[in-house]
């Protein structure tokens, strides 16, 4: 534990230093602790490096583009999706300037460090990425099924609103195994209703068969 007269000596030791003076020098000091970037908000990064907010626009245009997001809960996952690629792609930027300057003074373990931590938020960022693309693939593909759910509502006069939430594609994908049309010819084969069932998909079918070849 420090001494009253070491924290005295600490003090006036920090005021004889009020850090930088002139504006770049302030420039410099407050972009210190975000100089990589990897670390902050976008607001933050693109304070400080308008050029890269160009470039970021310019990502998050194109690949609005291809995935096409619809409906508030697809765009907010779609803003990370964005952020997290244009990160994902700065880092491996980073680490190939981390790494040159780590070879040209191998015997740094602080450019050592810095290249790794590099390489780690450069990974973290591309598993981001790859969840948030995972979910808005899983939305849209429950939002189509929900498209081809409601026309049937619709056409058995049914009136219900369908929530974003439930796992549409899921429900439409057992129905559709259910209305094979292998079982579907069958029933008709054989004039009986069809019970779509995985063991006996329609009932009486083996005794009608059995009958018919006695």
């Amino acid at each position: 534990m420090a001494s009253a007269a070491q924290l005295l000596a600490n003090q006036l030791n920090a005021q004889k230093s009020s850090g930088p003076k002139t504006t770049e020098g302030k420039t410099a000091s407050a972009t210190n602790s975000i100089r990589h970037g990897l670390n902050s908000t976008p607001e933050t990064l693109f304070a400080a490096n308008p050029s890269e907010r160009t470039q970021y626009l310019e990502l998050k245009a194109e690949l609005r583009t291809q995935i096409l997001p619809d409906g508030t809960a697809e765009k907010l996952i779609f803003e990370q999706y964005a952020y997290s690629s244009f990160q994902a792609l700065r880092a491996q930027r980073l680490e190939t300037e981390a790494q040159d300057r780590w070879l040209a003074d191998p015997d740094s373990q602080q450019k050592f460090l810095q290249m790794e931590r590099t390489i780690k938020l450069g990974a973290l960022f591309e598993r981001r990425a790859a969840k948030a693309f995972k979910q808005l693939q899983d939305l849209q593909f429950h939002r189509l099924a929900g498209v081809e759910i409601q026309a049937e509502l619709e056409d058995a006069k049914v009136s219900i609103p369908l929530s974003s939430a439930l796992p549409l594609g899921k429900l439409r994908t057992r129905q559709m195994s259910e209305e094979d049309p292998l079982y579907i010819g069958l029933s008709i084969a054989t004039g009986l209703e069809p019970q779509f069932s995985r063991t006996n998909p329609i009932p009486g079918f083996e005794q009608k068969e059995a009958a018919k070849n006695a």
